[in-house]
């Protein structure tokens, strides 16, 4: 990175502020701050669903698992997970609109009542730390200035809080589209170079045949129960708080679907470019005797021109600030909204209060996802290990709010959490099991079984819901 590399990404970042701060003058209540309104255009819900899946874990992550993966990371993980999308664009994304009203523990606590609504706000907002962002934003300035890792991490912490508390979900959703637009264009100018560098497809292959072959099978590059795994957690996003919160915000339900529709060939088209450079980075170092997060910033960087080179940084800490600012605001207001809430016995706070409590909680967010994010040795563990422990206690109830209509009792919805949290944590830590040399993942396990607990649980307790439609309430 030159001078003019650096001047363009702080000119860039001040400017990304001074959006943030535009928009604070029109979110003074908790509807304009948490929700735009309900007001988000078809464009900006794109802008925002991109940016926000794609952050640290989308791209960097990406691109550093593929260097262990190879070809496997797209045909299982990528296809996978956008396969899964397709339901929740035609069928969830319309129901989100008018069922989740709220927030995810509102749902939960209108079906399950008020326990499961507070488990469920307290897992959430632990996924919304985000410590795998905040790890890439590390690797990131390793690559590109040879900086300490947790300085760059921490001042890219500081914008990202800085933009939460300003401008609200419009200001992030607005930053988040100029992101999106950065992050897309600079990561997919500096491909070409680097695939021809290698000598194509053929090169890649030749290169690959005896240090590494499985990289190039669709499947070889991943062991059974990890790629099982993988498949599973494709369907995490189905409890994920930032597509409820997008699809909330959307100012009709249609948008929220026709948003997610036009995402997939963004998406698809976008993975084969990180999976294909996480490949090449194998390609150039064999034993990875780098760490591939930093390898890839160092080549991009080297392979674009001065100036662009600096807006392919903004585009990258960008992608890792719109996912960090997106989940320090719905974190912030579950404890405000929720977990306060029901702390205070059912009084809400007023809109001002609400609004202070949720720029605070954005601090403290940031605070524990610097000191916790540098403990994995990849991106996307970060992401998986949070990704797991949330999927299996928020999915099976949250799914069946959403989309089944029959019983639904409180026992059923707490049986399910419990006991999906406690097979996590009992297989994770007191009894992990392996399968070929590789640990399984204990969602593998938890998930069923918060099934099972929830179809028993439901022969017992009240079906509140019901219940709240005989009282026309």
């Amino acid at each position: 990175m030159q001078m003019i590399d650096n001047f363009v990404v702080v000119l860039c970042f001040i400017g990304i502020i001074l959006v943030g701060y535009y928009f604070s003058q029109t979110s003074q209540d908790m509807d304009s701050f948490y929700k735009a309104n309900r007001a988000l255009p078809w464009s900006l819900v794109v802008g925002t669903l991109m940016a926000s899946w794609y952050g640290g874990a989308g791209v960097v992550g990406t691109v550093g698992y593929a260097t262990t993966m190879g070809f496997a990371a797209f045909f299982l993980w990528s296809i996978g997970a956008h396969a899964v999308r397709f339901p929740l664009a035609l069928w969830i994304a319309p129901r989100i609109s008018v069922k989740a009203k709220g927030t995810i523990p509102d749902l939960l606590r209108e079906h399950y009542g008020k326990f499961a609504a507070v488990l469920g706000a307290v897992v959430i907002v632990v996924s919304c730390l985000s410590i795998g962002e905040v790890a890439a934003v590390g690797y990131v300035g390793e690559g590109a200035w040879h900086a300490n890792k947790f300085v760059v991490a921490a001042i890219v912490v500081v914008i990202s809080i800085g933009i939460t508390c300003l401008g609200g979900l419009m200001g992030v959703a607005v930053t988040d589209m100029i992101f999106f637009f950065l992050m897309v264009t600079c990561v997919s100018a500096a491909f070409p170079g680097l695939f021809f560098s290698v000598g194509g497809l053929d090169g890649i292959k030749e290169a690959l045949a005896q240090p590494a072959p499985e990289m190039i099978s669709a499947i070889g590059g991943i062991p059974i129960p990890q790629a099982v795994m993988l498949i599973v957690l494709c369907i995490n996003l189905y409890k994920d708080p930032s597509f409820y919160q997008r699809f909330a915000a959307a100012n009709s339900p249609k948008t929220g679907k026709r948003a997610m529709l036009l995402c997939f060939s963004i998406w698809l088209s976008f993975d084969v470019v990180t999976t294909m450079t996480g490949t090449i980075i194998r390609v150039l170092d064999p034993e990875l005797a780098v760490q591939p997060e930093v390898q890839y910033i160092a080549l991009i960087a080297g392979e674009l021109p001065m100036i662009i080179r600096g807006f392919f940084i903004v585009g990258i800490l960008g992608a890792i600030i719109s996912t960090l600012d997106s989940y320090y605001l719905i974190g912030g207001e579950i404890v405000a909204n929720d977990i306060i809430y029901m702390i205070r016995g059912g009084r809400k706070l007023d809109d001002k209060t609400s609004i202070f409590v949720t720029r605070v909680f954005a601090v403290v967010f940031g605070i524990i996802g610097l000191a916790s994010a540098f403990q994995f040795d990849r991106v996307y563990d970060a992401f998986l290990f949070l990704a797991s422990l949330s999927m299996t206690l928020l999915f099976v109830p949250m799914i069946a709010a959403l989309m089944y209509d029959g019983r639904k009792t409180d026992v059923g919805g707490v049986a399910s959490m419990i006991v999906g949290g406690a097979a996590w944590i009992f297989f994770q830590y007191a009894c992990p099991i392996e399968i070929s040399g590789v640990t399984l993942d204990p969602v593998l396990i938890g998930l069923p079984l918060s099934f099972i607990a929830f179809l028993i649980g439901n022969r017992f307790g009240k079906d509140l819901s019901a219940e709240r439609r005989l009282k026309g309430i």
